[in-house]
C-alpha cells in the first residue's frame, strides 16, 4: 500500500483513530503471514528431508539388485521429483528471507548426500556379506541425487524467474 493511503482516507471522511485501527490490523495480519510463512517454511523443509531418507532407503535395496545404469536412472528420476516438490513448494511461499532459502540450499544436498552415502555402503557391505549384486561408489551415487535434485531449482531460477 502507498503511503499517501492515509491523505486519501482522510479525503473520504475517515477520522485518524479509523486510520490508526487500519494501519494496526495491516501490521497485524503482516506479521500472522510471516509467522506462517516460516511454519510452512520448515514443514516443507522437513517434508523434503522425510521424502530423502525414504527415497534412500527405497534405493538401499535396489542398489543390491540394479545394475549401476539402472540405479542412476532411478536416482534421477526419484531425485527431480522431489527437487521438483522442494521447489514448488519452497517458491510459492511468500515473506521468505533470502537466508531461509540459502539454508535450504545448503541443508537439503547435504542431507540427501549423507543420506544416499550411508545407505549405498550399508548396501555395499550387504552385497560383499551375502555375495550379491554390485557394489555402487557411495560418493557417485551421492553426486548424482544432488545434481538431480537441484536441477529442478536451476532450471526454474534460469528461466521462469525474471
Amino acid at each position: 500500500m502507498k503511503r499517501n493511503y492515509k491523505k486519501n482516507l482522510a479525503k473520504k471522511g475517515w477520522s485518524e483513530a479509523e486510520i490508526k485501527r487500519v494501519e494496526k490490523s495491516l501490521e497485524t495480519g503482516f506479521k500472522h503471514e510471516v509467522y506462517f510463512s516460516r511454519i510452512l517454511f520448515y514443514s516443507a523443509l522437513m517434508l523434503v528431508v522425510f521424502a530423502n531418507l525414504l527415497i534412500s532407503l527405497a534405493i538401499m535395496f535396489l542398489a543390491i539388485v540394479l545394475n549401476s545404469l539402472a540405479l542412476y536412472s532411478i536416482i534421477v528420476i526419484t531425485a527431480a521429483m522431489v527437487g521438483f516438490l522442494y521447489n514448488f513448494l519452497i517458491t510459492d511461499i511468500g515473506h521468505l528471507e533470502k537466508k531461509h532459502h540459502v539454508f535450504a540450499s545448503i541443508l537439503l544436498p547435504l542431507v540427501g548426500l549423507f543420506n544416499l552415502a550411508l545407505i549405498v555402503i550399508v548396501s555395499n557391505k550387504l552385497v560383499t556379506d551375502l555375495g550379491l549384486g554390485i557394489e555402487h561408489n557411495p560418493w557417485v551415487v551421492g553426486f548424482v541425487f544432488i545434481v538431480a535434485f537441484i536441477l529442478p531449482s536451476v532450471v526454474d531460477k534460469l528461466f521462469f524467474q525474471e
